[in-house]
């Protein structure tokens, strides 16, 4: 897993404007305002910083902040491969950003979106009008036997 800064080449495997989820979104937005992107090389995983659980990509906008991390659209090429980078991105950001209180999506009200969050651990946090939340916890990576050791020494997961 590693983070993608903007002047680094995006994965050519999976091109930027092959996202299903929000293809409307430009390179610039991804990584900008509070906004991070990570790859397996087999996924992509575009992560937001905001100070409450938005339910809109404008609310995402508007709502940077540093308490929450928001997954805000996830693709693959390959199978399992979002799936690892969701439980390797989570556990690195528990580690390296203990300021992080909580992590959670902003999902299309799909099947597919359903399926992958629930079968990935995720609750379903609230259903809004465009979009679900679903919320990752510790407790739901302790099943896949991860071991979360906080680089400021604070509790483990």
């Amino acid at each position: 897993m590693k983070k993608i800064e903007f002047g680094d080449e995006w994965p050519e495997n999976i091109p930027v404007e092959s996202d299903p989820v929000r293809p409307e979104l430009d390179r610039r937005y991804r990584h900008t305002g509070g906004r991070e992107v990570y790859t397996n090389d087999g996924a992509i995983l575009c992560v937001a910083y905001c100070d409450k659980v938005p339910k809109t990509i404008l609310e995402m906008s508007y709502w940077s902040g540093l308490d929450l991390a928001i997954f805000y659209t996830v693709w693959s090429k390959q199978p399992g491969c979002g799936k690892h980078l969701v439980l390797d991105t989570f556990k690195h950001l528990t580690e390296t950003k203990p300021w992080v209180r909580g992590f959670y999506t902003l999902s299309p009200k799909t099947k597919m979106a359903w399926n992958f969050h629930i079968n990935n651990g995720a609750s379903l946090f609230r259903e809004n009008e465009e979009s679900d939340n679903y919320e990752y916890s510790a407790a739901e990576f302790a099943r896949e036997n991860i071991t979360i050791e906080r680089k400021d020494h604070g509790p483990k997961y």
